[in-house]
Parts: C-alpha cells; structure tokens; sequence
C-alpha cells in the first residue's frame, strides 16, 4: 500500500467517497441527486454508486453529476446491468469485487483499459485482499470491513489487510454498521482514504439511526480534519484516484 508518509509522496489530505441511500429503499435520479449535492457540499469528491433494479446505472450517474463536482465510481457488479453497459454508463472509474469470477475480472481490466477507465478492486475478506498480488497494475483497493462473512473491523485485521495490499496501490476502506467509526479512525492514522454512507451503515452512534447521508460524511470529514488529512475536492481526487490510468 502506498501511503503518504513515504519520502517520495508529498502528504496529501483524504478522499471522502459516499455510498449513498442503500440498496433497500427505492431510489431515484433525483434522490441521487440530492445525496450527491449535499454530501460535496461538505466533503464528499466521490460517490459509489451500483446496479438497481429501480434505477439505471448511467441516470444514476448523470444524477449524482447534475449539480455536485465529484467523481463518480460505478460498482461492476453484473445484477441488472450488463458489463457494456456499466463501462458505458459515464463513470470516472469502476470498481471491480474480489469476489467475481476471474474471467469476469479479466475483461473488465481489458475492457477499461481501452477506455481509459480506472479499475480500483473491492475485497471483503483477507484472502481477496491476497489475491490482489496476483493481478497486474493495481492502483487502487477498496477494502470492505465488517462484513459477517468477511474481515473483522479490529485492528489487527485492518493492519494485516493494508499490509496485504500492493505496494503500488493506495486503499479506501470502509466499516460496514458498528464498525463504521473503528475503521475510519484507523484507516485515516495508516493515510488511507475512508469511504461513509447509508449503503455502508444505517446508525449514526449504537441504536441512533442516521439522518441522512450528509451526517455521515460531516462525522468522516470532520474526522479527516481532526487527523490532520482533510478532505480534498474532486480536482485533487482525480489526481490521486485516476491520473494514472489517464496518463
């Protein structure tokens, strides 16, 4: 994992990235749209966004552009879109899951090559985080803590997961519920970027449902703050999250 304390990186501030409304509730363009203003508004430059039934990808999209300056990151995973038309939805990159089939990896890294697509890869557990080794030009992992199935969000998990990650490649983590806050102080002390939002956890503090999806970027960018690592605009994000694929 790269990190910014290296001696040959300049310091840099932190990523905030929402992953808005969650995949339960019905959503529209214009609830994408909304979340997006208000969350860059107050320090969110990228917002995640995936495959839903009731919404298509590249509304979506178009959505969380209408009035906000951020970056937005398509979730390639393939539900109810097919892979053409994620790559063609209009995003600044697409993450690829750890746990999709290999060949399914391989032609969405070829596939947004010949675009000019940044590719980051989302692992939920160690293993997947292992596995990143063994694809080529990693740039960029977001790495999934709390999932039941998954990574615990303690310490030591998250130390083993970033020190499991590339050397080349920067992280965005996030805690899924209650492991929200424990993840996000951690992972902004290792100089990783930090990911919030209401698809990630519903609660604000334990039994205390969370406003909207502003509150929880106000919590992370506030925090970003406190660590000496504020949040950075969509400008400087897409220096550091796609300059290299666009190179």
């Amino acid at each position: 994992m790269t990190t910014s304390s290296s001696p040959n990186r300049p310091p840099e501030g932190t990523v905030v990235a929402v992953a808005p409304l969650g995949g339960h509730v019905a959503v529209t363009a214009d609830d994408v749209a909304r979340a997006a203003t208000d969350c860059a508004r107050i320090g969110a430059c990228v917002v995640d966004v995936e495959p839903r039934a009731d919404c298509p990808i590249a509304d979506q999209v178009a959505a969380a552009r209408r009035e906000a300056d951020v970056l937005v990151r398509v979730s390639a995973y393939a539900r109810t879109e097919t892979l053409t038309a994620l790559l063609e939805a209009g995003a600044d990159i697409v993450t690829g899951p750890m746990d999709a089939p290999a060949e399914f990896l391989t032609e969405l890294r070829q596939r947004s090559e010949r675009q000019g697509l940044p590719v980051h890869y989302e692992a939920r557990n160690l293993e997947q985080v292992a596995r990143l080794r063994s694809l080529p030009a990693v740039e960029h992992a977001v790495l999934v803590f709390g999932d039941s199935r998954g990574m615990p969000g303690t310490v030591e998990t998250i130390a083993e997961a970033l020190h499991a990650v590339p050397e080349s490649a920067a992280v965005t983590a996030t805690g899924l519920g209650s492991v929200c806050v424990p993840v996000m102080l951690t992972a902004l002390a290792a100089s990783a970027h930090v990911r919030t939002g209401l698809a990630d956890s519903w609660e604000y503090s334990e039994g205390v449902a969370a406003k909207d999806d502003a509150q929880l970027v106000a919590r992370a960018a506030g925090l970003a703050k406190i660590a000496q690592r504020p949040a950075v605009g969509a400008a400087e994000a897409r220096t550091l999250l796609t300059s290299r694929a666009t190179a």
